[in-house]
């Protein structure tokens, strides 16, 4: 073929594709949303830190404001195949659905170019791709999924606009039904990386799961009572779950796996609604063999023993008027013995605007962390939250107030553990248990039927568990507050 026949052919193959991706009905739907923040006294205090002491809350450098600019994008498209089957998806760019405005430069020398240099070359990832089967029986699913259950305190699929993270499987599941009842069994591979981040398909490296969820949902009494047990376990050489080898404070980033793990989680869930009263209560309980998650200064492989409350009520006093409480508990870990006992929550689960809204630390320069700011999961917390909207046509305004404190808490002469950071530590302090409390006020402005613009203020009154240094001189703290704009687009 010679050459000016090429873009001929290409252009003939390309039509054809065009034609027949049009045989199969697509519907797509998505979310695309930009905002902006601005944070005062992020770091909590404004002394200068150059070196945070060992276990100290301190977050190092002298900078105490902060303003950020990101974006989120998730588009889902839904192929119908036949009457049979369905194929689903999800798509996004960046590494969190997302990013920040001004990330993802290249490595170009653009000095001499000022106004004119590109600074983004960002990718498209494909995040889910899974079939949907009809079955006289069941539903099945297969491929690569999210998975929501519950309250999302654990499992969350990430749905709503502004979740940055999702649970994700790769594997099949079933949902059988039988009139109220139904009972869906699941298998899933969640890792085969081997130390340098390459898949493995020897299975030695591998990281599994098997579960099955019962439930109960009767439409006509609003009542849904359900039961999740599941079983994770990781082959010995699997470096997806790594150890915090504490050889420099905080840990560095290493990639040494803990070993062999094996988690059971057990996760009943009620749901029941009178009239304009909803009630929903969720309590995981996490137990098993957890690897040698300490690593150096760890006392071997441990077992996990972790728990969490989460107490979700809303009440509809009109049309107008809506009222909620939230309220929980989480467990820590005390440190010291082979026993880990602290729960984390699932980032996109979160209950204030800056209180554990953010990974605090990820907001210096001085730090050498490369967790992102939004993957902060609440943990070793008692919380509880009351806030209220009240709703127009166009407007809702939202208030709240939040109050929490810490379960567990670093003692002198002991043992102890940093739950932001993760790593143990020995204390040489008492630590106060008081996490403080916040005070939040927002709207949502429904521009049109798929606009909607937000804005929020939030005060945090910090307590002063962070004011902990492991010191005989605890830092000073300064309050947190700060506010932002989010304009979200949903199709």
């Amino acid at each position: 073929m010679t050459t000016k026949f090429r873009p001929l052919a290409l252009a003939t193959l390309s039509a054809l594709g065009i034609n027949t991706a049009q045989a199969l009905p697509i519907d797509w739907s998505g979310t695309f949303g930009v905002d902006s923040h601005y944070l005062s006294n992020m770091r909590m205090t404004s002394d200068k830190v150059t070196t945070a002491q060992d276990g100290s809350q301190a977050i190092e450098g002298s900078k105490n404001g902060t303003n950020f600019q990101s974006y989120i994008f998730k588009l889902n498209p839904t192929i119908i195949i036949n009457d049979g089957v369905t194929l689903k998806g999800e798509i996004s760019t960046g590494s969190i659905r997302g990013g920040f405005a001004g990330d993802e430069g290249g490595n170009e020398n653009n000095g001499s170019y000022f106004f004119t240099s590109p600074s983004q070359n960002s990718t498209l990832n494909l995040n889910q791709l899974y079939a949907e089967l009809y079955a006289d029986t069941a539903l099945i699913k297969i491929g690569r999924m999210s998975k929501h259950y519950g309250l999302g305190v654990i499992y969350d699929n990430g749905t709503d606009a502004w979740d940055r993270f999702f649970t994700m499987y790769d594997g099949i599941e079933a949902e059988m039904k039988i009139g109220n009842f139904s009972l869906i069994p699941y298998w899933a591979k969640i890792s085969s990386l081997n130390d340098k981040r390459n898949s493995d398909p020897s299975g030695k490296h591998d990281v599994r799961e098997i579960g099955a969820i019962a439930k109960y949902h009767n439409k006509n009494s609003d009542l849904l009572v359900s039961i999740l047990y599941a079983k994770r376990s990781s082959e010995p050489d699997n470096t997806f779950y790594q150890r915090n080898d504490q050889t420099t404070t905080p840990p560095p980033s290493t990639e040494i796996g803990r070993g062999k793990t094996e988690v059971t989680i057990i996760d009943p869930y009620i749901e029941k609604k009178w009239g304009k009263l909803k009630v929903a209560f969720e309590a995981p309980i996490i137990t098993g063999d957890y690897g040698n998650v300490l690593g150096a200064v760890g006392t071997g492989n441990s077992k996990i023993a972790a728990n969490a409350y989460i107490l979700d009520a809303q009440y509809d006093i009109n049309p107008k008027w809506e009222v909620g409480l939230k309220a929980g508990q989480i467990s820590g870990d005390k440190a010291g013995t082979n026993k880990f006992e602290a729960a984390y929550l699932h980032p996109n689960f979160q209950i204030a605007e800056l209180m554990f809204r953010y990974y605090y630390p990820g907001f210096s320069n001085n730090s050498n962390d490369s967790r992102s700011i939004f993957n902060s999961p609440i943990t070793n917390a008692q919380f509880a939250r009351l806030h209220g909207t009240y709703k127009t046509d166009k407007w809702n305004w939202k208030a709240a107030f939040i109050f929490a404190n810490a379960m567990e808490t670093a003692q002198a002469g002991k043992d102890s553990y940093n739950h932001q950071r993760n790593y143990a530590f020995r204390s040489d302090y008492k630590q106060d248990k008081s996490l403080g409390y916040e005070i939040d006020f927002g709207f949502d402005y429904m521009w049109n039927p798929n606009v909607v613009v937000s804005g929020y203020y939030g005060y945090w009154f910090v307590g002063d568990y962070f004011a902990f240094n492991n010191t005989n001189k605890e830092q000073s703290l300064s309050n947190v507050h700060g506010g932002g704009l989010r304009v979200t687009v949903g199709f």
